[in-house]
């Protein structure tokens, strides 16, 4: 997938989160309609995760703070008298 695609994607995703987030406080539902779609959400939540994966992994660390070996840089800090 490409990054259009997959920021469509995600979009998609959360969208179908948010409403069937709202979608659970129906007093209609029956038992099994709730298990059904949080089951639904649970698989949602999945692909949502991989998609976030996907693009963090895709684009640089930019500006992360991070020196050679993994650890923070120590700041460069002036105290002003």
């Amino acid at each position: 997938m490409t990054q259009p695609e997959l920021r469509n994607h995600i979009v998609t995703l959360q969208r179908y989160l948010d409403s069937a987030w709202q979608r659970l406080t129906d007093p209609a539902l029956t038992r099994y309609d709730r298990r059904e779609l949080r089951n639904q959400m649970k698989q949602a939540d999945g692909a949502l995760r991989r998609c976030l994966g996907l693009v963090s992994e895709a684009t640089p660390a930019l500006g992360q703070g991070r020196n050679d070996n993994g650890r923070f840089a120590k700041p460069d800090l002036r105290f002003l008298a």
